[in-house]
């Protein structure tokens, strides 16, 4: 996984509830839908009114995309009595997941993930919803609308999202951003038996460890994510609260299940991650021993010849064979048939 560049927080010295976008992207005027629907009827228009009152009869659902534009978030925040903390955490885009209660809402922050991979990178975006007894308003940091799907489903009246209240929009939204992190599972699934295969095939190799690197920074990113919203979610579905309707509470726990599930699946490739790094490096430590087998059984080879050579290298006057017509010939057949023994023992035993 490349090198991630952490953005600067530019809000030193400011006090609390300060609207200051923290985030990476580049500015740019913000896209927003805003919707009202109930069983009956639905709207629909590209912009936020001027004036927006919620309505006992229908649900409003103001989707905001790009966090730049820091007046428009706060008049939102006005018009819905959205707490100052709150849209400062909305613009603080290195928040964790979680959910937070107060006095007219909930507040989620939760991470859309998608995999790039070109870069073999986790693209991470914050999303923030409020969501109160009428109305949600939800804060995606890119410009690609994520809720497209759900937007179509909700004109056309598809399912009970039209039926049910701002709890269920909630957790519809949420569970379109959860369906994602089963895609990201399938491409670091698809990475992993890519590396495996190769381990297994060409052993270990550069190519093979950056890869193994790659996937440990991928699981771990995306355990960093998942585990504060496990613990989110389940909050969310116990919670009790009077705008929660108890029918809901079935589809809560069904998605913080899947976040549970994911997680484990997570926590599986974190141990598959584990073990072809422990193959990784037996296979390394393997082709080590393979060169120190065949440089101790070359050492052993030569000692012998090396003490004949020896022997026969003294500058003594008197030694028979210096003088014998074929002693230089005995020499080296006898040092050569040293040698073809040797070999073929080592051969026998399997050591070569």
């Amino acid at each position: 996984m490349g090198k991630k560049r952490r953005s600067k927080i530019r809000k030193k010295g400011l006090p609390p509830g300060s609207l200051v976008y923290t985030g990476d992207r580049r500015h740019r005027s913000a896209a927003i839908r805003t919707v009202r629907y109930n069983d009956s009827r639905f709207s629909a228009e590209e912009q936020y009114p001027k004036n927006i009152t919620p309505d006992e009869n229908e649900i409003i659902w103001v989707d905001v995309r790009s966090l730049t534009d820091t007046a428009l978030i706060e008049r939102i925040g006005k018009d819905f009595q959205i707490h100052p903390l709150v849209l400062e955490d909305v613009l603080n885009t290195q928040q964790r997941a979680k959910l937070e209660e107060y006095d007219n809402g909930l507040f989620f922050v939760l991470h859309n993930i998608h995999f790039n991979a070109e870069l073999r990178e986790l693209h991470s975006e914050q999303i923030a919803i409020f969501a109160g007894k009428r109305f949600v308003i939800s804060f995606q940091e890119d410009e690609v609308d994520t809720f497209m799907s759900l937007y179509t489903r909700t004109a056309e009246g598809i399912g009970r999202l039209r039926k049910k209240g701002s709890d269920y929009l909630t957790y519809t939204i949420i569970d379109t951003i959860v369906d994602n992190y089963y895609e990201v599972l399938d491409e670091i699934d698809g990475l992993l038996l890519e590396i495996e295969h190769e381990l297994h095939t060409e052993g270990a190799t550069a190519h093979s460890k950056a890869g193994i690197f790659e996937l440990k920074g991928l699981a771990t990113h995306l355990r960093h994510r998942l585990l504060p919203l496990r613990d989110a979610l389940n909050r969310f579905y116990h919670l009790d609260s009077e705008w929660i309707d108890d029918s809901n509470r079935v589809y809560l726990r069904d998605v913080a299940d899947h976040v549970a599930q994911i997680l484990d699946t997570v926590d599986n490739y974190r141990e598959m991650i584990a073990g072809a790094e422990a193959f990784y490096q037996a296979e390394v430590g393997n082709r080590l021993n393979n060169v120190m087998r065949l440089l101790t059984i070359i050492s052993t080879i030569f000692i012998p010849l090396s003490f004949i050579a020896g022997v026969y290298g003294m500058n003594f006057e008197y030694m028979p064979e210096l003088h014998w017509r074929y002693g230089y010939f005995m020499v080296l057949s006898i040092m050569l048939s040293m040698m073809l023994v040797m070999l073929g023992y080592f051969r026998w035993k399997k050591w070569i």
